[in-house]
C-alpha cells in the first residue's frame, strides 16, 4: 500500500452571498457540457487547487467547516453535482453516473481554467474522483476519498445503500421519492457519530434539496447507475498511477470500514487512515482533524 484563477466572463458567472455557515456561491456554465453548475470559491487562487467532492444525502454546503479551514493554504472549490443542490439537472436518468461526473469535473476545471487540482472526495464524489485520477492523471495532484464504494461490493453497504441500488426497489424509492423527511431522519441519526449536530442552515439546505424533485432523481438514478463504474473502475484500478489516501470513519454504519481496507490494498499507491469517533460524515463530524490530515497528505 503503499491552479490558475477562474477567468470567465461576466455571464457565465453569478455569485450569491453566504448567510451564517453557508459557503457563498456562484453559478457557471460549463463550455463542453453546456450545463450549470453552483459552486463555492474561496482562498488565494495563486495557491494549489483543492476541490471538494459531496456525497448523499448532501449538497456542496457539506464542506461548510472543512472549506474555511483550508483556505489559509489552499484555493478552495467545492461544487453541486448535476441534479444536487444548485446545478441544473440532467436531461438522461442514464446520465447520473459516476464516469459521466468524471467528465463534468474535468469540464468544471477546464471552464475555470484549473489546470491541476488535488481532489477530496466523500460517498458518492469517490468514485468520480477515482476516475478522473485513472483517465486524467495530469489534472490530478493527489487524491484523497473517503467512505465510498468503488467496487461493486453490497455486502459492505447498509440495508438502506443496497435499497437505493436496486432496480425497482420500492423500498429506496419510497425512502427518496416518497418519505424523504425519514431518509433524512435515517442519514442524521446513522451517519455522524453519536448524533452529531450540523447548523441549522446546512440542515435546512439539506433538508430543501430531499424534497426536490430534481435532487430525488438524481439521488436514485446515481446509486441505479453505480454498478457499471464500479465494475469499469475495478478493471482498471491498477492503472491509477495518482498518490491516494483512503480516510474512513471507525463508526461508519453505512459503509462497513473493511471496504476501507480493501481500497487501501487494491488501488496502487494508497495509504489508509482511520478518523476515531468519526461515522460515515467525516467532513462534518472531525472537520479540523479531516484538514489537518488532508493538508499534510496534499502538502
Amino acid at each position: 500500500m503503499n491552479t490558475t484563477y477562474i477567468q470567465a466572463s461576466n455571464d457565465q458567472i453569478k455569485t450569491a452571498e453566504g448567510q451564517g455557515h453557508l459557503l457563498p456561491t456562484k453559478n457557471i456554465k460549463l463550455k463542453n457540457e453546456g450545463i450549470k453548475i453552483r459552486f463555492s470559491e474561496m482562498g488565494d487562487p495563486s495557491n494549489p487547487a483543492v476541490i471538494l467532492l459531496h456525497g448523499v444525502p448532501e449538497n456542496l454546503q457539506a464542506w461548510y467547516a472543512v472549506a474555511p479551514l483550508l483556505v489559509e493554504k489552499y484555493h478552495v472549490l467545492a461544487l453541486d453535482w448535476p441534479g444536487f443542490g444548485g446545478s441544473e439537472s440532467l436531461a438522461s436518468t442514464e446520465l447520473y453516473n459516476s464516469r459521466y461526473f468524471a467528465d463534468v469535473l474535468v469540464d468544471f476545471m477546464d471552464t475555470l481554467d484549473i489546470s491541476k487540482a488535488n481532489i477530496v472526495g466523500t460517498d458518492i464524489g469517490l468514485l468520480p474522483a477515482f476516475l478522473v485520477g485513472l483517465k486524467h492523471p495530469d489534472r490530478v495532484l493527489k487524491l484523497a476519498v473517503m467512505d465510498g464504494i468503488p467496487f461493486f461490493r453490497p455486502e459492505y453497504a447498509s440495508w438502506e445503500l443496497r435499497s437505493f441500488a436496486k432496480k425497482g426497489s420500492i423500498l429506496g424509492k419510497a425512502l427518496v421519492n416518497w418519505f424523504p423527511s425519514i431518509s433524512s431522519k435515517i442519514a442524521r441519526a446513522k451517519g455522524f457519530y453519536r448524533g452529531n449536530s450540523i447548523p441549522k442552515e446546512i440542515r435546512q439546505a439539506f433538508a430543501d434539496d430531499g424534497k426536490s424533485k430534481t435532487n430525488q432523481k438524481a439521488f436514485l438514478s446515481y446509486f441505479q447507475n453505480f454498478h457499471i463504474s464500479q465494475t469499469y473502475f475495478e478493471k482498471h484500478v491498477a492503472e491509477l498511477t495518482t498518490p491516494v489516501l483512503v480516510i474512513w470513519g471507525t463508526h461508519d454504519r453505512f459503509i462497513d470500514k473493511k471496504l476501507a481496507h480493501e481500497i487501501a490494498i487494491t488501488v496502487p499507491n494508497a495509504k489508509l487512515k482511520l478518523i476515531e469517533k468519526a461515522g460515515h460524515y467525516v467532513h462534518m463530524d472531525k472537520p479540523n482533524e479531516l484538514t489537518r490530515i488532508v493538508s499534510d497528505f496534499v502538502g
